[in-house]
């Protein structure tokens, strides 16, 4: 396992700063956020790969993956192309940066939208991105992000529905702290992970602790650099391990106070539990 950071969190910084602070970090990758201009208007294609390649290079990191965006939970299917064709912008700059590993989402929610009604949608929306993003060498890794679905049961169905059409290039962006995030409790974290652990093929790491609410409200789940919340991190980089994993880890800090602090214990906790 390499471990590093996802660039989400440097906003409007330089791409060539983010990457020497995730170095000087002590990480070994990193994930590009794809987001057009995000990082000071870099935008990723075929003309500005070869300078972001030289700029790994010269931090001493490896390009794990690229952030794509998408929403699949279209009902008219000209607007579902579209975030097809959303997606594989990024795809496409993965290709030309030599990367193999795109994020992706399934869906948002909407009004009055259940995750029955909009299952046809997302994995229509996953199987024809999956398809043109094949000829390019790209995995398509769906994260477990937002309201809609994020649950480990239903995204490994998702990814097993898109299987049986032949789609082989999927499967899972897990974000150690999203289902806590979206209300699960820790046994039920615990069987979201069971679930989509044959299918992860990259890694964002959150960590985090239960706080309590006011009374007949939920817990609320509050975001502290890994390794220092309740989640049990050491155990799921263990059982990563012991299945072969070998691809990135990579810290995503959304917690309060600062942001490169937060990243920076993060990674050197990481650090401390590779094997």
């Amino acid at each position: 396992m390499k471990i590093g950071a996802v660039s989400l969190g440097w906003g409007n910084t330089p791409l060539p700063q983010v990457m020497d602070e995730i170095a000087a970090f002590g990480g070994e990758c990193i994930e590009i956020n794809g987001r057009p201009g995000l990082h000071a208007g870099l935008v990723l294609d075929d003309a500005s790969a070869p300078r972001v390649r030289g700029w790994a290079a010269a931090a001493g990191l490896q390009i794990s993956a690229v952030s794509g965006y998408c929403d699949f939970a279209q009902t008219d299917p000209a607007a579902r192309a579209a975030e097809v064709e959303r997606l594989l912008v990024a795809c496409r700059a993965a290709h030309a940066l030599g990367v193999g590993v795109v994020r992706a989402f399934s869906g948002d929610p909407k009004p009055g939208l259940t995750l029955d009604a909009a299952w046809p949608w997302l994995a229509a929306g996953l199987q024809e991105a999956a398809r043109q993003a094949a000829p390019l060498g790209v995995t398509l890794a769906i994260e477990n992000h937002g309201r809609l679905l994020n649950d480990g049961p239903a995204l490994a169905r998702l990814i097993g529905d898109a299987c049986k059409t032949g789609a082989a290039n999927v499967g899972v962006t897990l974000d150690t702290g999203n289902f806590a995030w979206a209300g699960h409790n820790l046994a039920q974290v615990r069987a979201d992970f069971a679930a989509v652990l044959p299918h992860i093929v990259s890694l964002h790491v959150k960590d985090g602790v239960w706080r309590a609410a006011a009374e007949g409200e939920a817990p609320v789940f509050e975001f502290v650099p890994a390794g220092a919340g309740q989640l049990p991190l050491a155990g799921w980089l263990a059982a990563l391990a012991d299945r072969g994993y070998r691809g990135a880890v990579c810290s995503e800090y959304e917690g309060s106070g600062d942001f490169r602090a937060g990243t920076r214990a993060s990674i050197a906790y990481l650090l401390a539990q590779r094997r």
